[in-house]
C-alpha cells in the first residue's frame, strides 16, 4: 500500500488458517491417545510431538454439557485466540488437542482463557 509517496508494510498475518487445524477423526484420536495429557478444572490438553504430525496443527473438541451454539463457538474463538496468539510455545511439528469439558451454567471466558494459558507453559 502507498500513501502519498511512502510504503506501508503490509501488516503479519495472524489468522488460525487452514494449515493449522486438526480436522480429521482420525487426527484428533491418535493426538488424544498417544500424547501426553495435562488436566485442569474445565480443559484437557492433550500434546503429542512429531508421530506423523505435519507441522503444528490445533484442535477444539467441545464436550455437548453446552447446548447453545452461539455459546459453543464463543467459547472455541476464545480458545483459538489463545491457541493462535501462544503457538511459539509449542514444537514445530507438534499436534495439540483442547478438550472443553464445561457446562453451560459454569462458563466463565476470562477464567478458561486463564487456565488455557497456564496449562500450556
Amino acid at each position: 500500500m502507498i500513501i502519498q509517496g511512502k510504503t506501508i508494510p503490509k501488516a503479519k498475518k495472524e489468522a488460525f488458517g487452514k494449515s493449522l487445524r486438526v480436522k480429521k477423526e482420525y487426527e484428533f484420536k491418535r493426538i488424544i491417545e498417544n500424547g501426553t495429557k495435562k488436566r485442569g478444572g474445565s480443559l484437557i490438553v492433550f500434546r503429542l510431538l512429531g508421530a506423523g504430525v505435519e507441522g503444528q496443527k490445533f484442535g477444539i473438541k467441545m464436550s455437548r454439557g453446552i447446548k447453545r451454539a452461539i455459546l459453543r463457538n464463543k467459547i472455541k474463538r476464545v480458545l483459538k485466540e489463545v491457541l493462535r496468539k501462544n503457538k511459539d510455545k509449542f514444537d514445530k511439528n507438534e499436534g495439540v488437542v483442547v478438550v472443553c469439558r464445561c457446562k453451560t451454567g459454569q462458563v466463565n471466558l476470562r477464567k478458561l482463557k486463564e487456565e488455557l494459558e497456564g496449562l500450556i507453559r
